[in-house]
């Protein structure tokens, strides 16, 4: 199946294994997830200061759920994060049940927490979970620019080794040090720019591929001309690129070289126009490189315990260096799929989620490659409606509204509150209920030296917008 995204990942669909290096600004692969995986289903029924959650849970295995299957050393880890014996088989799945406030349990694997705030006017919750993955951008930013500069550096190597001797390699190895080295970072950067987006914007994939299209184009990777040729590369479904690819690459070491367009090639550069011998070039340079010799060091060790273990070739060294350029795009391990279902009374506030009968529902793949940790959040208010009533009369504070109310008035300090509470429960609808909300001061003792006149004016002024009036008019001169 040929997903959106894939016109950004495929440039080229051959092995990455074999035409990656002087091409690694082309060479993106797309990769399948394998079968076997763990299937989870999370639902969360808020209950005031707690909130339910039911887990569900079962290992597939080749369109077959067995519930014993499932990883044992997980399953001990989920029930201990629940009550006791809360844990229960249920056909073919596991079943669990807890109540929690706070922070949520670590049984999917991430971070998570809920919390409410109630006032006499309603109240307001927020949910938010991180689901595995890796959230610290600054130290995936710095592996992918660690991971350009070794590429870079095998890139200049192989380079030396084959055109080391001409009197204007000089040149390649000065644009590879300098420019290379810079837009193989950039590369990555569009890359993993590209695969956030698209979490949530279906078109973003196009636009960065259009993108980075562009930034080659201006610093002269392709041209106009080569537009048909790309087609071919990007459409090679089944088919060999690589002798298309090593082309442009062979173009772009001829200018670098100083090799004008009407000049024959030297001899060379006819490495690139011959696959074979290109890849043959690659393998023996890469097997003499201590990236590969430490391949095979960790590969000895580990034989020791599996005799088996297949001994490393030198074509897959760098695979873990691509990996990392690409953000995780590729990491090996299985994808698991998540499904969130959050029950509420109407539709949130805020979510990154899918509000349908009932439900905001969310759906991931947990798989180590995402760009970005699957992510749930959603805000939801829900007014005290006999409360509102009585004293405003009708229901005035709801959504975000009511929300930013709820957060005001319970960071309060305790008479502050109580203060502020009683003066609420005087209120009555009618003519003058804008002239005491408008005209209420807290007295003198009743709030702390250190706080501040809007903080303390906030709640008047969001019930005074709510009945329509968009400014207070009193001493403080707030608006």
């Amino acid at each position: 199946m040929n997903h959106p995204e894939n016109n950004f990942l495929a440039v080229g669909r051959f092995s990455r294994k074999r035409f990656w290096p002087p091409l690694v600004l082309a060479l993106l692969c797309v990769l399948v997830t394998g079968c076997p995986h763990n299937d989870y289903t999370i639902e969360l029924k808020p209950k005031g200061a707690v909130i339910e959650r039911t887990l569900t849970f079962y290992r597939a295995d080749g369109g077959s759920t067995n519930a014993p299957d499932f990883p044992s050393n997980q399953l001990a880890a989920i029930t201990r994060l629940y009550p006791a014996g809360a844990l229960k088989p249920n056909q073919q799945r596991y079943v669990v049940t807890g109540e929690f406030a706070g922070a949520l349990p670590n049984d999917v694997g991430g971070a998570g927490a809920y919390t409410n705030f109630t006032t006499s006017l309603g109240a307001t919750a927020f949910y938010a979970e991180r689901f595995r993955g890796d959230d610290d951008l600054a130290a995936k930013t710095a592996r992918q620019f660690r991971a350009a500069d070794q590429l870079t550096d095998l890139v200049i190597g192989w380079t030396r080794t084959e055109f080391g001797r001409g009197r204007d390699y000089n040149k390649l190895r000065k644009f590879l040090d300098g420019d290379f080295r810079r837009d193989l970072k950039n590369a990555a950067q569009y890359f993993q720019f590209g695969n956030v987006v698209s979490l949530s914007d279906t078109n973003a994939s196009d636009e960065f591929a259009a993108r980075f299209c562009q930034y080659l184009y201006e610093r002269g990777y392709l041209k106009l001309s080569d537009a048909p040729e790309m087609y071919v590369i990007l459409h090679a479904d089944g088919g060999d690129s690589s002798p298309r690819i090593l082309r442009l690459v062979q173009r772009l070491a001829a200018e670098q070289l100083g090799v004008a367009a009407s000049a024959p090639l030297p001899k060379s550069l006819a490495i690139l126009g011959d696959s074979a011998a290109f890849e043959k070039s690659w393998e023996r340079y890469l097997s003499r490189t201590d990236l590969y010799r430490a391949k095979v060091q960790a590969w000895e060790l580990k034989r020791k315990t599996d005799p088996q273990l297949a001994a490393p070739k030198p074509l897959a060294a760098p695979d873990d260096l691509l990996t990392d350029l690409l953000g995780g795009f590729g990491a090996s391990g299985e994808t698991d799929h998540l499904v969130v279902k959050l029950v509420l009374a109407h539709a949130p506030n805020q979510t990154n989620g899918k509000w349908q009968d009932g439900q905001v529902v969310w759906a991931a793949d947990l798989g180590a490659d995402r760009p970005l940790p699957a992510f749930c959040f959603a805000r939801w208010s829900d007014p005290d409606a006999p409360f509102q009533s009585a004293h405003f009369g009708r229901v005035i504070l709801d959504g975000n509204e009511l929300s930013d109310y709820c957060l005001w008035q319970n960071g309060l300090e305790e008479k502050s509150a109580r203060a502020w509470e009683t003066f609420l429960s005087g209120l009555q609808p009618g003519v003058e209920l804008r002239s005491k909300i408008k005209t209420f001061q807290f007295a003198a003792g009743v709030v702390p030296a250190t706080a501040g006149t809007n903080q303390l004016n906030l709640g008047r002024k969001l019930l005074l917008d709510a009945l329509g009036t968009n400014s207070i008019a009193g001493p403080t001169g707030l608006k």
